[in-house]
């Protein structure tokens, strides 16, 4: 949008005026507010979907472990044969001779501490190999984009809405606020109602411009979008802390 012309041959000016100026830093930190949504969302998902797997996973286990304690529980001595058996694959010799001494259900409750000991260790080890890739997801954007595009427009849109009114009336004090940098000698407060009410004119469009580098509009741009991205950060915050009742 600003040209591709590289800054250390070219010095671009760009010439700007109150309103577009206005809508171009409402639209930016709308951007990072909806990159924040749907890093939340894709996040939730994902961790919903780590969860029903371990829920499945635990779940077979479980029923193969009572299987084995119901078929075991028949003849008490060929449980305590059974488990050693299956003790001698994982102990060593000394700790063999140990466990041949303890009665039968002490065996089988060693047996299910130590099926839970490798089960959970699976498990650990799945979610340091998730959470690995999370951070290497959460720095690469070209994912985070790729699943706006699966998303609705209807979806895409419900993300890019500011949760409430006061939100919305925020950010436009925010853009106020940066709009005096460019236009101090104006009342910018009755700008900024005009603008929200749209009430105008179009032959006021492009008055009051100003002219300003393209590298100073493109880094105040991408300053927006994070400021956008924070300030959704801070409200998901406040409404989870008032939720626990922090507040």
């Amino acid at each position: 949008m600003l040209g591709l012309l590289p800054s250390d041959h070219f010095s671009v000016t760009v010439s700007v005026s109150k309103r577009p100026l206005h809508r171009l830093l409402f639209s930016s930190i709308i951007t990072g507010y909806t990159l924040w949504n749907a890093e939340y969302r894709m996040s939730l998902t994902r961790n919903l979907d780590i969860s029903d797997s371990g829920d499945e996973g635990s779940d077979c286990e479980t029923r193969l472990e009572f299987l084995k304690v119901k078929d075991g529980a028949q003849d008490e001595g060929c449980e305590k044969i059974e488990v050693v058996n299956d003790l001698e694959s994982s102990s060593s010799s000394s700790s063999i001779k140990e466990f041949a001494d303890l009665p039968p259900q002490a065996l089988s409750y060693i047996q299910q501490l130590q099926s839970q000991l490798i089960s959970v260790t699976e498990e650990l080890n799945a979610q340091k190999q998730e959470m690995m890739r999370l951070e290497y997801d959460k720095g690469n954007w070209n994912n985070l984009l790729e699943y706006l595009r699966s998303l609705d427009p209807e979806m895409v849109t419900e993300l890019s809405r500011p949760s409430s009114v006061e939100v919305e009336d925020i950010i436009h004090q925010l853009v106020q606020n940066v709009l005096k940098r460019f236009f101090a000698d104006d009342a910018t407060s009755n700008f900024m109602e005009q603008s929200v009410e749209g009430n105008i004119d179009n032959s006021d469009e492009f008055s009051n411009t100003v002219a300003t580098s393209r590298d100073y509009l493109a880094k105040l741009l991408f300053w927006c979008m994070l400021l956008g991205h924070h300030l959704r950060g801070l409200e998901n915050r406040l409404h989870l802390s008032c939720v626990v009742g922090l507040l």
